[in-house]
């Protein structure tokens, strides 16, 4: 009995000379559109669906008995071809055999392109180092006092002194390398405080807060200390401190509104023209008995 193989190959909607992957592909893409459970509680469509199905079966199975047989699907134009060598590779998946893809090196396109790889790593180097020189200034910065003089000792090896002459002035607030700068080494620490023979240079965070000055050893300083007096003595702004008394202790602010007074990155609150709160920065302290206090 002969099998009408163009009637097959028009059930599965394929033209011939279609391969045995796409024949495959093709059949199993359209049994799952005409699988019955997806028609189920409509008797029309479901008996439409199965008899299509069977045609599709029976397509499928005269084409693939006949690919067994054959190696080669019917009405292969290519097939009928004399003296060429082709190579089947249908079932080399069913076989559990790969196809090894022809090795390909990338290719630059554009000079520009390889230049820039080879920047790349270029770069990343330059940027670690970087990072590792900001690091280790920022570490010289905040080095804390007790720690100055052995940082001095380095760099003033060879001379064999660690005293430097004063070159300028240092104030309330300064860093402890400003005081190192003006001052030069201290002859001994104790604490936050730094000894010039019997003056003293009191510090908070790394910054002057405070200093005493004695006979034999002068500070190099300028201005006086917030809240002191011409005679010496220490005033304090308090909670409860007109703006007045704010105004002569510590001076006119840098920004200044009915409730607040500012200094820098310290700040004076008002209310009803009284002092409430305060905060002190330790890089512009303020004449105040604590950095931070609030009257509730």
């Amino acid at each position: 009995m002969s099998v009408d193989y163009h009637r097959c190959y028009k059930v599965l909607q394929l033209d011939p000379g279609a391969s045995w992957e796409e024949l495959r592909k093709q059949y199993k893409h359209l049994v799952q559109h005409c699988h019955p459970d997806r028609f189920q509680g409509d008797a029309t469509a479901l008996g439409e669906v199965e008899a299509n199905l069977r045609k599709l079966n029976a397509a499928y199975k005269a084409l693939a008995d006949y690919y067994k047989r054959n190696k080669h699907l019917p009405l292969d134009s290519v097939s009928k071809h004399t003296g060429w060598d082709f190579q089947d590779t249908s079932d080399l998946k069913r076989k559990g055999e790969q196809l090894q893809p022809a090795r390909q090196w990338p290719v630059l396109k554009l000079p520009v392109s390889k230049w820039l790889v080879l920047a790349i790593p270029v770069l990343l180097v330059i940027l670690v180092f970087s990072l590792l020189a900001f690091q280790s200034a920022d570490e010289e910065e905040s080095t804390p006092p007790a720690l100055a003089g052995e940082a001095v000792k380095a760099d003033t090896g060879k001379s064999g002194s660690t005293e430097k002459k004063p070159q300028s002035l240092f104030g309330y607030g300064d860093t402890w390398m400003t005081v190192l700068q003006v001052q030069g080494e201290p002859t001994s620490r104790k604490g936050d405080s730094w000894f010039y023979g019997k003056s003293r240079v009191d510090f908070k965070e790394g910054h002057v807060t405070g200093w005493v000055q004695k006979e034999g050893r002068p500070l190099h300083v300028h201005g006086k200390l917030p809240g002191e007096s011409h005679a010496g003595k220490i005033r304090l702004i308090r909670l409860g401190d007109t703006k007045q008394k704010v105004l002569k202790l510590q001076g006119p602010p840098l920004m200044k509104s009915d409730r607040r007074w500012g200094y820098g990155p310290s700040f004076i609150e008002f209310r009803n023209g009284k002092v409430i709160r305060w905060h002190s920065s330790v890089l512009r302290p303020l004449a105040v008995d604590r950095p931070d206090a609030r009257k509730d």
